[in-house]
C-alpha cells in the first residue's frame, strides 16, 4: 500500500469510513488488511477511468448489498460456466470468489477466498480478451501496484494499458460527479 500511495496519491477527501466489524459480520468473512487500508485511503471509485474499485456495503437489514455484491454474484456465475477456462490446478467452488474490481472491458477482479487468512487470498481475474480466469499469486494492493507499473508479462485486463500519461489517478465516485457537474471531464489528459 505504501508503494501504491506514492505512485497514485489520493485526492483530498478520498477514502471511506467502513465499520468493518458490521461489514464482516454481514458478509460472513474477514477482508484482507491491504483492502481495508485501500478503502480507508481511496474509497470506492475509478482508477484512470478504466478500472472501477469497490467497497463492501450492507443493506439496512444487515445483508451484503450494492455493486460489490452484484459483481460477486456475476463472478460466481461466470466461474460455474464450463466454457470459461479456470486456472490449472484450482479446485475452488464459486462461493470462494469475492469481486473487488471491474474493468471497462468487463473483466472481473476477484479474490480466491479459500484460505481462512484473508491476507493470503490470491487475485483471480476473469479476463474477456482470453475468455479465461487467470490466477495471480499476490493480493489486491500488489496487483494494483504491478498494474500501474506494467510489471505483468501480459497486461491482465481487456482494455488497453493506460501507459503514456505521467502518473495514474484515482477518483472517488463523488469526486468524478463533482468534476462533471463543473462542466469538465474528470479524466482529461487520460481519455479523450
Amino acid at each position: 500500500m505504501d508503494a501504491l500511495r506514492r505512485l497514485m496519491p489520493p485526492h483530498e477527501g478520498a477514502g471511506a469510513v467502513v465499520d468493518w466489524s458490521r461489514v464482516e459480520r454481514a458478509w460472513g468473512r474477514r477482508f484482507p488488511t491491504d483492502f481495508k487500508e485501500f478503502a480507508a485511503v481511496y474509497g470506492a471509485g475509478s482508477m484512470d477511468s478504466h478500472l472501477s474499485l469497490m467497497v463492501p456495503e450492507i443493506s439496512t437489514e444487515g445483508r451484503p448489498h450494492g455493486e460489490m455484491e452484484e459483481e460477486t454474484l456475476l463472478a460466481q456465475d461466470e466461474w460455474d460456466d464450463d466454457a470459461v477456462a479456470k486456472p490449472e490446478g484450482v479446485t475452488a467452488d464459486a462461493e470462494s470468489l469475492l469481486t473487488w474490481g471491474v474493468s471497462a472491458g468487463a473483466d472481473l477482479l476477484c479474490w480466491l477466498a479459500q484460505d481462512e487468512n484473508p491476507d493470503l487470498w490470491p487475485v483471480v481475474v476473469r479476463t474477456h480478451w482470453k475468455d479465461e480466469w487467470i490466477l495471480y499469486h499476490h493480493g489486491m494492493a500488489e496487483f494494483l501496484r504491478r498494474l500501474v507499473l506494467e510489471e505483468f508479462e501480459e497486461y491482465p485486463l481487456s482494455v488497453e494499458s493506460p501507459s503514456g500519461h505521467a502518473s495514474p489517478r484515482f477518483l472517488t465516485h463523488a469526486e468524478q460527479r463533482r468534476i462533471r457537474e463543473s462542466g469538465r471531464n474528470p479524466w482529461e489528459g487520460i481519455i479523450d
